[in-house]
């Protein structure tokens, strides 16, 4: 019979098996918890963090606010710009499309094309051209409309030369395009925004579309026996159609080979009848104008200017003209004292022509 104070010793086994439950008790969790200043440093550095974060994103807004450029509506006016260019590059009528300028500033956000299109590409053409552009830049229902997209287009037209520039931000009007080529083939340039300039050059002859309706606020120029003469449409874009331009024309060169007139709606400017800068306009020079337009009404004129010194002396002299107004179908002295007298003098003049 075994012994009842033998103590069986334990197996190699069991020793390990007891350390290796101690270690695993200390790896499940059973450690000492952080301190209360672990915990404080802790917070400190996250607070520093998101304080770094904060003033970075500050910074950030600020610089963009003085220079748009680098933000994201920079980016995306490229991306308008880009995207213009490449639909254009496409099309069958562009000979070249290029980036002039694609920027955002405080003043505001542009891009500008130069487009160079082929030969008699026709008006119907160009407004095709024009929306599928924009709707390719800014998409059907885009709301970039804070994106100013300026297309110039340059070609001949039925021997007109042609430069210029639309607004691509929105459909193009085809009626419009319509209106700012309606004079290619008479005109010998279209120049500016939506063609608001004009010029016919030397002619024999008043053009037929010169008094013909246009873009509102644009101007038309011809040269006639020296005398260039330049109208401008009013905001509806009708141009003055009852002054008889010729019949003026022949008045003035009585006076002067060369000089100008300007016709402003319903105001006629008259400059170059004098041509000696030591004397100034008589009544025998400028009676003939004034008779060319005797009825104010008629000519559809309110108010006459004549330039009453050379052209080199107009910008040193306060006040270089002799006015009338239109009074019932008749001019009268727009000054009074010593200027009226001499304007007295030369509708007095006129009414012996």
């Amino acid at each position: 019979m075994p012994d009842k104070q033998t103590r069986h010793a334990p197996s190699k086994g069991a020793g390990k098996l007891t350390g290796s439950i101690r270690h695993g008790r200390a790896r499940l969790g059973w450690r000492k918890l952080p301190s209360g200043r672990s915990v404080r440093i802790c917070a400190l550095w996250i607070m520093v963090l998101v304080a770094v974060l904060a003033i970075g994103l500050l910074i950030r807004t600020i610089a963009i606010s003085f220079n748009p450029d680098i933000g994201p509506e920079g980016a995306e006016v490229r991306r308008v710009a880009n995207a213009a260019t490449k639909h254009l590059s496409n099309s069958p009528d562009v000979l070249s499309a290029d980036i002039i300028e694609a920027s955002a500033d405080i003043g505001g956000t542009e891009a500008r094309l130069n487009v160079r299109l082929k030969d008699d590409t026709s008006a119907d053409a160009v407004a095709d051209l024009l929306t599928s552009t924009q709707q390719a830049a800014f998409g059907k229902n885009s709301s970039d409309t804070n994106i100013y997209l300026l297309i110039t287009l340059s070609w001949t037209l039925h021997g007109t030369s042609i430069s210029t520039s639309f607004s691509a931000t929105k459909p193009a009007d085809a009626e419009f395009v319509r209106l700012v080529l309606a004079t290619a083939g008479e005109a010998n340039t279209i120049e500016g925004i939506t063609g608001k300039r004009v010029d016919y050059g030397q002619v024999t002859t008043t053009p037929t579309t010169f008094t013909q309706p246009g873009v509102p606020n644009s101007s038309r120029t011809f040269t006639l026996n020296g005398w260039k003469v330049t109208s401008t449409s009013n905001k509806e874009g009708q141009f003055p159609n009852t002054v008889a331009f010729e019949q003026v024309i022949a008045a003035a060169s009585q006076a002067s080979t060369t000089g100008t007139i300007d016709l402003d709606t319903d105001s006629m400017s008259v400059t170059g009848l004098v041509t000696d800068d030591t004397k100034s306009l008589t009544p025998e020079t400028a009676a003939p104008v004034v008779h060319a337009v005797a009825d104010c009404t008629t000519a559809g004129l309110t108010t006459l200017h004549l330039n009453n010194w050379a052209l080199n002396t107009t910008s040193s002299v306060a006040d270089p003209w002799l006015s009338f107004t239109c009074n019932n179908g008749t001019w009268t002295p727009k000054h009074e004292s010593s200027t009226g007298q001499d304007e007295a003098a030369i509708l007095q003049k006129a009414t012996e022509l």
